[in-house]
């Protein structure tokens, strides 16, 4: 039998003390409607993470997970991805689904087919610390964005604690026909698998990555399914060192 559970706990109790959490109200606090949003974030981070190595090569790619505090004025990273032949970085940002944003599109102003949005801009906190009234990220700010379908599907502004499905039952209904399931339980483990990937300056307004951008559900020209990041990133490298090649000749003359 594993050992894993009685390690978990250890590590569980001892993380308790560290921080001088009270055991038994542990589950309490993790369970606090001002908790569970960031916890739910980061877990958007790691999960990124761990798609994006599944879905890079690692002869090609070298993928870190980076935990850093942003400085003031300055951005925060969620994924670092080194291409290993040219040394170039690429910035990857993970971002949540705006909750409870799925669409059918019937009757939709902005996209008249099944879509969703994709929270996009800074959160409060960061904008303070940037001492800036603009929640936009400039499209030079990350270099691909990443997006996982799941939060579109939950209930916004509900009173219980525990996530609720959309009460729209015609948008679960479509949903779970595009991923081909039958159960509310396998409709949210196959949106978690969802992640989609998109390039700012091809979605950007202005210079500017929207606040919300809109998703289509299905061949969305811009949002990309992940098993084509290896490939793309590959086409953004060679376009970026290109670019250098252009401007080393340049300053050459």
């Amino acid at each position: 039998m594993s050992n894993e559970p009685i390690e978990l706990g250890k590590r569980l109790i001892e993380y308790c003390e560290k921080f001088s959490i009270p055991l038994e109200y542990v589950f309490a606090i993790l369970d606090d409607q001002k908790v569970v949003p960031m916890i739910r974030g980061k877990a958007t981070e790691y999960n990124g993470y761990m798609a994006v190595t599944n879905n890079l090569s690692p002869r090609e790619w070298a993928v870190q997970k980076l935990n850093l505090n942003a400085q003031p004025g300055t951005d925060d990273e969620d994924i670092s991805v080194t291409h290993k032949r040219s040394g170039l970085i690429l910035k990857a940002e993970c971002k949540n689904a705006v909750r409870g944003s799925m669409r059918s599109g019937v009757r939709a102003r902005v996209c008249n087919v099944p879509h969703f949005h994709v929270k996009c801009h800074r959160s409060r906190s960061n904008i303070r610390l940037a001492g800036t009234s603009n929640d936009r990220y400039s499209i030079d700010t990350f270099d691909v964005i990443l997006c996982n379908l799941s939060n579109a599907l939950f209930q916004g502004r509900t009173v219980g604690a525990e996530l609720e499905l959309l009460h729209k039952r015609n948008v679960i209904t479509m949903v779970e026909a595009y991923y081909g399931v039958s159960t509310d339980r396998e409709l949210i483990e196959r949106a978690y698998r969802d992640w989609r990937f998109a390039f700012p300056e091809e979605i950007g307004e202005g210079g500017f990555i929207p606040r919300t951008p809109v998703v289509r559900l299905e061949n969305d020209p811009h949002w990309r399914p992940l098993q084509h990041l290896d490939e793309e990133l590959t086409k953004l490298v060679k376009k970026r060192a290109g670019e250098k090649g252009s401007r080393q000749r340049e300053s050459r003359r």
